[in-house]
């Protein structure tokens, strides 16, 4: 689980249940196994071996209050870089917006970090909503920046997030945030040619020029 980056300056380097409250008291976020989960997190939905993480990161408190973000800055800071290495431009699908807003307030009530929810890793959580994609899911979670511009530094400053944000396949992309829990959501659609031409993509529109796909 590529997350730690955000709060290496936070979360000690055991993730040892016995360091669970010495860390709650502390107020610092606490990584726990993701089977011992809901014995630490009231209602925490049960995770089995298949949708579960190797643990989850949780907060005692919300890691910030940003509920909101400029859809326009984040998709031009996600297609100037991705230009900057050659690669075509990602543009906004509502079924990637539907993914990540549920998932971002999934993190928000339980106040925790993870890929996973009840329903499972990410490609699970598709298939749970109805979407029917192709085999090429890849997610980006975080906690604690209160902009998009934030949020992205974080990113990409991570070598496995950067390398998400960089997949040459990736076509589409639906960003959230939730009292401070971020997600960013990629994917390639089952038929190629469902995918926008890269000529009709404005990689950097202005807010009152953003298209989003359905």
């Amino acid at each position: 689980m590529n997350i730690r980056f955000i709060f290496a300056a936070l979360v000690s380097a055991s993730s040892a249940v016995a360091g669970f409250e010495a860390d709650t008291r502390a107020a610092y976020p606490a990584p726990i196994p993701a089977s011992q989960a809901p014995r630490y997190i009231p209602n925490f939905p049960w995770l089995g071996p298949g949708q579960a993480d190797q643990e989850v990161i949780y907060y005692p408190q919300n890691p910030a209050t940003v509920n909101s973000y400029n859809m326009a800055t984040m998709l031009c800071l996600v297609n100037r870089l991705r230009m900057s290495h050659g690669l075509q431009p990602v543009v906004y699908h509502s079924s990637l917006l539907s993914l990540a807003m549920r998932h971002a307030l999934f993190q928000s009530r339980y106040k925790v970090i993870t890929h996973a929810d009840s329903s499972g890793e990410i490609g699970d959580r598709l298939t749970a909503l109805g979407i029917d994609w192709a085999v090429l899911f890849l997610e980006n979670v975080g906690g604690g920046a209160n902009s998009e511009d934030a949020i992205m530094d974080a990113w990409t400053r991570s070598p496995g997030h950067l390398a998400n944000i960089l997949n040459p396949n990736i076509r589409f992309m639906g960003v959230q945030v939730a009292n401070g829990f971020w997600v960013q959501d990629f994917a390639v659609p089952r038929d190629s040619r469902y995918a926008p031409t890269p000529s009709t993509v404005d990689a950097c529109p202005t807010a009152n020029n953003l298209y989003i796909y359905a």
